[in-house]
């Protein structure tokens, strides 16, 4: 089997890439939701070690998902629009993958503590997932990408069918 098509996910016959990306992406969300409970009143101290544990293990999914996301990328042809949204994807991520790798500095610089910093970088670090995911998602339901590699024609009978918003076949 090609590195390709195993990072693909063709082994599996399902995207690998779409199927890791929910973990960095739910965890990212989580530890800005638990950095919003103890900026709101939460003392439990329990909070933010588990939002620190969030952060870590979200990042550390992200970037194995770099390979999948960027394998199913160099798999479109540079003038379809899905092309340049998965540029605009792979940007966006990548700022929060730098934001999310700031935001796990400063909490282990403040022994896992919610300072200013570490709720900015939180804050910054979800807006910034949230639009790449939405671009994303983008890619998958507006333009096909990594849907339907086997069977193609079958499978833009079936989304034509449901109503689907189709791209222009070519």
């Amino acid at each position: 089997m090609k590195l390709v098509d195993f990072l693909q996910g063709k082994w599996m016959g399902h995207p690998l890439h779409a199927a890791m990306v929910h973990v960095p992406v739910g965890l990212w969300l989580g530890a800005a939701i638990l950095d919003l409970a103890v900026v709101a009143g939460v003392t439990n101290e329990a909070v933010p070690r588990l939002a620190l544990y969030a952060a870590l293990i979200g990042t550390v999914v992200a970037l194995l998902a770099i390979p999948p996301g960027v394998a199913d990328w160099s798999g479109i042809k540079r003038e379809k629009p899905a092309w340049k949204l998965g540029l605009y994807h792979m940007v966006l991520n990548s700022a929060a993958l730098l934001v999310w790798f700031a935001n796990l500095g400063l909490r282990f610089g403040a022994d896992a503590a919610i300072t200013g910093p570490v709720w900015m970088t939180s804050c910054a670090g979800a807006v910034l997932v949230i639009a790449s995911g939405y671009i994303g998602s983008r890619m998958v339901f507006d333009q096909g990408t990594s849907i339907a590699r086997e069977s193609k024609k079958k499978w833009r009978a079936i989304a034509e069918r449901e109503g689907a918003t189709l791209p222009e076949e070519k």
